[in-house]
């Protein structure tokens, strides 16, 4: 769902099987699809209109932030670094292990960010962080 007049290029990206968000380039999501909805726990309804920043974890959301603008100073597809163990956070709390890759998208001069997002095995590392067993 959008609630922007967005570019065909950038719409058609919602009927995607993929799980992805388009981000325009303040950071404000464009579009989710319904493999987003899923991964995410969230509804396109409730994230559309609001910063990308809303599907990172607390405590790596001022960092998120603070990495836009150098992406958006030189836009490149590539894999998303989130420092060793990317996450994103649902909305009930649940943080969830992911794999990133942004797609750079120029239409009529505006950038827009795919994120294609992919949910990951935890690392050993990362389980015993949390207190699982490997």
């Amino acid at each position: 769902m959008s609630l922007f007049d967005l570019p065909p290029d950038i719409t058609k990206l919602e009927d995607s099987d993929e799980a992805i968000v388009v981000v325009q380039g303040e950071g404000v999501v464009a579009v989710m699809t319904k493999a987003a909805e899923e991964l995410f726990g969230v509804s396109s309804e409730d994230i559309v209109g609001e910063f990308v920043e809303m599907l990172v974890p607390d405590k790596k959301r001022w960092g998120h932030q603070a990495y836009r603008p150098g992406h958006l100073a030189e836009p490149a597809d590539r894999e998303m670094d989130a420092g060793p163990f990317p996450e994103a956070e649902r909305p009930d709390g649940t943080i969830v292990p992911i794999a990133a890759r942004l797609e750079a998208i120029s239409v009529d001069g505006e950038l827009y960010v795919a994120v294609h997002v992919t949910e990951r095995e935890r690392t050993p590392e990362e389980q015993e962080a949390a207190g699982e067993e490997a």
